[in-house]
């Protein structure tokens, strides 16, 4: 039974990107939990800048304007077998009724290779960071879950798969910073590295029961040690439990008679003077300590 209301107790969307979340190093499975509770949609989650958003798109379409224009691949992704570019459909879904799962995923580009067989590549507007990249385990579970949503809906075998990275390479102009400029404006290069990725469908299936488990939780798992996002869960936790409190408070004044009402007033009047007295004992005791030297040569009024 799905412990959280706010899900479809039938059918729960997942996307590979969440299934990698916990194939992470640093994974934990407490505020994960929550993650799924909230359908992934996190407080105060922001979308993708603008500017990373418009690379994306561009990326694919210069890919695309190069096939059109030259019937082939770039030059750096020659490497990858690409011979053509294959039509799919941009959001693809496989129904998962045992585990009550809907798998869900949009791959960036799918290529035909010389043998029939399909290459999957997934752009990254991003520097390479090497397999120890601490998101590598997200992004090849990302590719798993496309190559195998591909080949559910009939598109192809998927044999190869690869990250591309468009880094820009501002950091090589640092004191030629001028060759940059143009009569309209100023060009941001961009270097190409290739990551391939190594497939293994099979590993998606523990993955998705174990998505499944955490949704049929009715608690969170306890909490890895040093986790950041728990700490900002806590925070957010304090803060709702501090205002619930505050609205049972003002609906008690509301409902108390004015006899009431001004007995708690006087009551809280005396708290706050007792406990100014109370504070104000050490610091008084502190500064006449501090001031004797001085008070000390001050002749005093019958001195005179």
């Amino acid at each position: 039974m799905n412990g959280f209301q706010d899900l479809p107790t039938d059918r729960i969307r997942v996307s590979p990107r969440h299934l990698g979340q916990m194939r992470r190093p640093n994974f934990c499975g407490h505020c994960f939990w929550y993650s799924v509770a909230l359908g992934f949609r996190h407080p105060f989650d922001m979308s993708m800048p603008g500017i990373l958003f418009n690379m994306d798109r561009f990326e694919k379409i210069l890919v695309e304007a190069h096939f059109k224009s030259h019937k082939s691949a770039p030059k750096w992704l020659l490497s990858l077998g690409c011979k053509e570019p294959i039509a799919f459909t941009a959001k693809m879904t496989e129904d998962l009724p045992k585990l009550g799962l809907t798998l869900v995923g949009m791959p960036d580009a799918v290529f035909k290779k010389k043998d029939g067989s399909l290459v999957l590549v997934d752009y990254k507007t991003a520097k390479y960071k090497g397999a120890d990249d601490p998101f590598m385990p997200i992004y090849e579970t990302q590719l798993w879950g496309y190559a195998r949503l591909l080949e559910h809906a009939g598109v192809g075998t998927v044999s190869s798969a690869a990250l591309v990275y468009f880094a820009n390479t501002l950091s090589d102009y640092g004191e030629k910073s001028l060759d940059l400029l143009t009569s309209e404006g100023l060009r941001v290069p961009f270097a190409v590295q290739i990551h391939e990725v190594k497939l293994d469908l099979p590993a998606l299936n523990p993955l998705l029961k174990a998505f499944r488990d955490y949704a049929d939780r009715s608690a969170p798992p306890e909490s890895v040690d040093g986790c950041k996002v728990c700490k900002r869960l806590n925070l957010l936790f304090d803060l709702e439990y501090k205002r619930r409190n505050t609205e049972k408070t003002a609906e008690r004044l509301e409902n108390s008679d004015s006899a009431m009402l001004s007995y708690l007033t006087r009551t809280w009047e005396d708290e706050r003077h007792q406990s100014r007295a109370l504070e104000s004992i050490g610091w008084e005791g502190n500064l006449a300590d501090s001031m004797s030297h001085v008070t000390d040569c001050i002749p005093a009024a019958w001195d005179y």
